[in-house]
């Protein structure tokens, strides 16, 4: 980020006043009081808001209304943010605010507007509108009397700090996340195993419904016996009484029906000679079939393998072939290699002189080997032939049983219409034989015809009685089947409940698994890689701090250095020294070397962060002359394309490449360019 320009407008000391901002070092430089870090916070103001400070600090005393406009760069492209301040009872509030960009102006709450700014700039952060920006405080303005806090804090508190600061809290949070996720899981596997609690007693109920149902299919079985048993009964009854009424109205009309039966037995006859000479016909294709069918089943299976597995192995084969082939050849290379060595007596690859007998003794070692890799190709070939025949003839053999099975369900059909025929010509003869027997009784014995009344009327009250026994037994039948289906129903839903209930249970085991995992080895991971990051920052960092140490104090008594904690420790020749015995121009630079050391670490671990930008609020407070020249040199090694100096020292106007003079008068403060 490059910073452009700032406007104010009822600002504290400023009613209306205009900065611009070029690059290179801004020295703001004016007496205590003046209105110099009011610039500061103003800037601060325009990208994030007011945080934890309050708008009174910031609106001018005795003005309604009040705004921030800054103007400032980020890679190229240029933003604007204007935020607006209004009175309101004895509060001021944030009223107004906007930001411009290549896409227009964007209207914004407060909250969404400094939202906008984190992702302009890239500071990966949450956009907590009552909290000042962590990343902006440590990598690019932190004010003089925060960064001496930073080192008298309790080390636990500096170190949540600078957590913060180097976006480390998110191990942290991600181990509390698990601790939730662990209690979650933990309560929703209980709930499931509890649901699954009567898994037993739901799987007892189902084996006793399938028992019941057993128990009902077998009294099932036996109503339908006995219900075939009676249908039998009733169809022979009907049976009788049919033939007996036949012969009965034979019997009444027998004088007038011979001719009639004579023509019958004639048209069965003739029927049961059409239905033979079907069945000849029959048999004559049934012949026909009977070689074809004899020839296809003395094609046998050539192997017990299936095509898949046969081309499998032919692939495996072929492969194998290659691969011996591409030996040969290798071989083959070699001997000729060897042959042109043996006959030119020269090294090809070195050109030295060679000796033939040498090459003589390997030429007849690779002819060998040669000759095995030949036999191994031919013998691989060999295979693959026979593999490739294998295939034909199970094709063959394939083809044999689909077409054997085609001609075994036509020599089937064939022989249901032989015996079809055959049934129905028995029928025919038995019909012919009853006519003819009819025939007779309807000559001989005309005078039964009451005799067969009387028994036909004795066959019809037990066929009254049989069916009335039927009727019965179709009522318990149709009860039975409908128990059946309830207890089949009600078994389905069983084995729905059971399932569900199977799952809950070891879904709820497997979460169980899930919260050791995540217990015993995520969190402790997690952890673990903190640990170790934040060693590697703590030795970064503390070599950025003595660096700067070094630099700015040049005491060879003197050391400092960084701890585990973060903590600053110095030591007076060999021995520590509480940092709060030191002077004035000391503290300071201790506390410098901190925000500088703390300033290189911040922005190489937040992505979005650029060095291009660098603000110093009274960085030199107690500071001797020889120290404040050591400022001309961190700038030199800093090489940072923007730096702004808030200062009173006038020494560090030589460093400067601009200088603006804050003068406050009755009041109100103004900026002068010297």
């Amino acid at each position: 980020m490059i910073l452009k320009s700032l406007k104010l407008e009822n600002i504290r000391s400023y009613t209306d006043q205009t900065v611009d901002f070029p690059l290179g070092t801004t020295l703001f430089e004016g007496d205590i009081g003046s209105g110099k870090s009011t610039i500061l916070m103003a800037i601060e103001f325009a990208l994030f808001g007011l945080g934890s400070e309050k708008g009174g600090a910031l609106l001018r005393t005795g003005a309604n209304k009040g705004s921030v406009a800054l103007k400032f760069e980020v890679e190229g492209e240029e933003y604007a943010a204007y935020r607006a301040l209004e009175r309101k009872g004895t509060s001021a509030q944030q009223s107004e605010c906007h930001i411009k960009t290549k896409e227009g102006t964007l209207h914004l709450s407060a909250s969404e507007m400094k939202e906008r700014i984190l992702e302009i700039l890239r500071f990966n952060e949450p956009p907590d509108p009552k909290a000042q920006s962590v990343i902006y405080r440590y990598a690019v303005f932190t004010p003089q009397e925060a960064m001496k806090e930073i080192l008298w804090m309790r080390p636990d508190a500096r170190l949540q700090t600078l957590r913060k600061a180097f976006r480390i809290e998110d191990y942290r949070i991600a181990i509390e996340n698990a601790s939730v996720l662990v209690k979650f899981i933990d309560k929703k596997s209980i709930e499931l195993i509890s649901n699954a609690s009567d898994l037993e007693a739901k799987r007892e109920s189902r084996k006793k419904k399938e028992t019941e149902i057993g128990e009902h299919k077998g009294h099932l079985a036996l109503l339908n016996k006995n219900n075939i048993e009676l249908e039998r009964k009733s169809t022979v009854l009907n049976k009788e009484i049919d033939k007996l009424q036949k012969r009965k109205d034979a019997l009444g009309k027998a004088a007038g029906q011979i001719d009639l039966l004579n023509k019958q037995i004639e048209e069965k006859n003739e029927e049961i000679a059409g239905l033979q000479g079907e069945a000849e016909q029959l048999s004559k294709e049934i012949k026909e079939l009977q070689p074809t069918i004899d020839k296809l089943h003395m094609i046998k299976r050539p192997t017990p393998k299936t095509e898949e597995k046969l081309k499998e192995e032919l692939n495996e084969l072929k492969e194998t072939a290659k691969a011996l082939r591409n030996t040969e050849a290798i071989i083959e290379e070699k001997i000729r290699d060897y042959e042109s060595v043996e006959k030119n007596k020269v090294c090809p690859t070195c050109d030295r002189p060679a000796d033939p007998k040498k090459f003589e003794r390997k030429i007849k070692e690779k002819m060998e080997e040669k000759k095995k890799s030949s036999e191994e190709v031919r013998n691989c070939e060999k295979r693959i032939e026979e593999l490739e025949k294998l295939q034909d003839l199970l094709r063959e053999y394939e083809n044999a049983q689909y077409n054997l099975q085609g001609l075994n369900k036509q020599l089937t059909q064939y022989q249901m219409g032989i015996k079809k025929a055959q049934k129905k010509i028995e029928t025919k003869k038995e019909q012919i034989e009853a006519e003819y027997k009819k025939l007779e009784i309807a000559r001989k014995e005309v005078g039964e015809f009451n005799q067969v009344s009387a028994k036909i009327e004795t066959l019809s009250k037990k066929l009254d009685e049989v069916q009335s026994e039927l009727k019965i037994v179709w009522g318990q039948v149709s009860s039975t089947q409908e128990t059946l289906k309830m207890l089949e129903k009600e078994v389905g839903e069983l084995e729905e409940e059971i399932k569900t209930k199977e799952k809950q249970r070891e879904l709820g085991e497997k979460l169980k698994e899930y919260n050791v995992w995540l217990e015993d080895f995520f969190a402790q991971t997690l952890g673990t890689i903190e640990k170790h990051v934040m060693l590697s920052i703590n030795q970064e960092f503390n070599q950025h701090f003595q660096k700067w140490w070094n630099l700015l104090v040049e005491d060879p008594g003197k050391e400092a250095r960084i701890d585990e904690e973060f903590s600053p420790i110095v030591e007076q020749d060999g021995y520590e020294q509480y940092f709060g015995y030191l002077s004035g121009g000391e503290k300071t630079s201790l506390a410098l070397a901190y925000r500088l050391a703390l300033n290189s670490i911040v922005q190489r671990v937040s992505i979005g962060i650029r060095s291009n930008l660098l603000i110093l609020d009274e960085p030199t407070d107690g500071f001797s002359k020889e120290q404040l020249f050591k400022i001309r040199e961190i700038l030199n090694e800093i090489k940072c394309p923007q730096v702004i100096i808030v200062s009173h020292e006038k020494e560090l106007e030589g460093f400067a490449d601009q200088v603006l003079r804050v003068e406050k008068r009755e009041g109100i403060s103004e900026i002068k360019t010297t």
